[in-house]
């Protein structure tokens, strides 16, 4: 998991822009991992203009969902006329939504709708938040279902290090393992010594696990045994107290927390170089347009060699 860079824009994200935390809380993120989606927050700050982050999220990964908070007042920006612009401008390289706190009117409502589903033609709704947050968690998982924000991935899988270790016994011997990667279905490991013989689909008790300093103790069933690189690799698929596939809840939680931790991890880090690497590019860049008269950047003059600062943060 100290590799988590490289990975890191593989598969969907999606980005919550500028949101509203005091109905939205970052809690919902990790909720949203629990369900198979990599979500995020992307705030507003004055060293790196929001334009250049939309910019570079759209460049920087593959399959990326923007949700843009309407009601967040930022300095420079309309949000219908900065969303056209967004969705002229990159098309089907990104889908977008938008969300705002849910207003009495009903023909308010429909106006915005009008406005953005089919005047703009935004793909991923227009979604108007309850006031009571613990309402917007259970909705927007509902958002991110019907946008099919997980893609083919049922449940997300981190990569691990060897600070993530197993003990298990079996016919009377105790053995130890490194995990190569967990989610919240199944693990995969490497015994470095010679390894038990478990037969397919045989059911092992109390494994014991360590994840990097967090413990549990599950029930798995191994499900496949595998070459990779002449390394014998193991994949156990968890069984619940009930002897059904997953975790029970506390386990599920903290293998869920260890998921949510690589992926956020990995991605914010990649976006604070990636911004920083752009705050820096734009403070020379205002430097120079002082000196001689530069316009305010826009969507269609922006010059960001985003292979290059790409190159530099990986």
């Amino acid at each position: 998991m100290d590799n988590a860079l490289p990975d890191v824009r593989a598969g969907i994200k999606t980005f919550f822009v500028v949101p509203d935390l005091s109905i939205f809380p970052e809690e919902c993120l990790k909720s949203f991992c629990l369900h198979g989606y990599e979500a995020y927050f992307i705030h507003d700050d004055p060293y790196c203009p929001l334009i250049s982050k939309i910019h570079l999220l759209i460049s920087a990964f593959s399959e990326t969902i923007l949700f843009f908070n309407i009601d967040r007042k930022v300095p420079g920006i309309e949000w219908s006329s900065f969303i056209r612009k967004v969705q002229r401008t990159y098309g089907a390289r990104v889908r977008i939504g938008v969300m705002f706190q849910k207003l009495n009117s009903a023909e308010e409502t429909r106006k915005l709708e009008r406005l953005y589903l089919y005047d703009i033609g935004i793909t991923c709704g227009c979604i108007p938040l309850e006031y009571q947050r613990n309402k917007n968690l259970p909705l927007f998982l509902n958002v991110l279902a019907a946008n099919k924000a997980n893609g083919q991935r049922k449940f997300l899988r981190a990569v691990c290090s060897d600070a993530f270790r197993i003990s298990l016994g079996y016919k009377g011997r105790p053995y130890r393992s490194t995990i190569r990667d967990i989610s919240l279905s199944h693990f995969s490991c490497v015994f470095p010594d010679e390894p038990p013989e478990i037969q397919l689909m045989e059911k092992i008790y109390d494994v014991q696990m360590n994840l990097r300093g967090t413990l549990c103790t599950v029930d798995a069933v191994l499900c496949l045994k595998r070459d990779i690189e002449q390394q014998p690799i193991h994949v156990f698929v968890f069984r619940n107290s009930q002897d059904r596939d997953g975790l029970d809840y506390e386990q599920q939680e903290r293998v869920n927390t260890v998921v949510f931790n690589y992926f956020s991890n990995g991605v914010n880090e990649f976006l604070h170089k990636l911004f920083d690497a752009e705050r820096l590019r734009v403070s020379l860049a205002r430097g120079q347009a002082s000196s001689s008269g530069g316009e305010e950047q826009t969507l269609e003059s922006l010059n960001i060699d985003v292979n290059k600062l790409l190159e530099s943060v990986t």
